[in-house]
């Protein structure tokens, strides 16, 4: 399981993470770029800028979400604490194979009321993942060293709320794949060692 987190740190501990992604408004090594919006036209105006070999991750209210959806450059809607995904934008990302990040930073940041409203809320989507089949990950979403997690802290918290922990897993190994991967063209077909080997000889 891999996790994607909002900043670098300086002495990466072994969390039990396959690997990590940095998502960063301006990536500093590979891994992806968010991009944040007021509304659709900005997010328009700055995906426009964003390179195509980075996996793209969108930050932004409902309507930004549900823009954010239909364009092609987009992989990820990353979570924030005043992020809200309805019924539709949900289901439009499934059918535009756009992933949802589920992260655990924000019930770390919140308490009390603030933080059962986002519980409510976390319920709500996973149901609709579900019955949609949307793509999804779960995360820490950490933006510092004190937000980070082990993974069996991650995968047991999000599995309590009924997720499929073997889904969120294979979507966000799919997403790393497909840009940092050379073998893997798509679900269920990818280049053999071996035949690539022997396509090179021939060239």
């Amino acid at each position: 399981m891999y996790d994607f987190l909002r900043f670098i740190p300086q002495n990466l501990m072994d969390l039990g993470f396959k690997s990590y992604v940095f998502m960063l408004e301006k990536p500093e090594i590979c891994g992806g770029v968010v991009v944040k919006a007021e509304n659709p036209d900005e997010l328009r105006r700055r995906l426009r800028k964003v390179r195509r070999d980075v996996i793209v991750g969108v930050v932004g209210n409902e309507a930004v979400c549900r823009e954010a959806v239909m364009r092609r450059k987009v992989d990820l809607i990353l979570d924030s604490e005043k992020r809200q995904l309805d019924y539709a934008t949900l289901k439009l990302a499934a059918e535009k194979d756009v992933a949802v990040e589920l992260g655990l930073a924000k019930f770390i940041k919140n308490r009390g009321f603030s933080r059962m409203q986002l519980f409510e809320r976390l319920y709500d989507e996973i149901r609709v993942i579900r019955k949609f089949n949307v793509p999804f990950v779960v995360t820490t979403a950490a933006e510092n060293e004190y937000e980070m997690r082990t993974r069996k802290q991650v995968e047991n918290f999000f599995s309590f709320f009924g997720c499929d922990i073997v889904k969120a897993r294979q979507y966000a190994t799919r997403l790393v794949r497909r840009y940092y991967d050379s073998h893997f063209i798509m679900d269920g077909f990818e280049i053999e060692a071996e035949l690539e080997a022997d396509v090179k000889k021939k060239d």
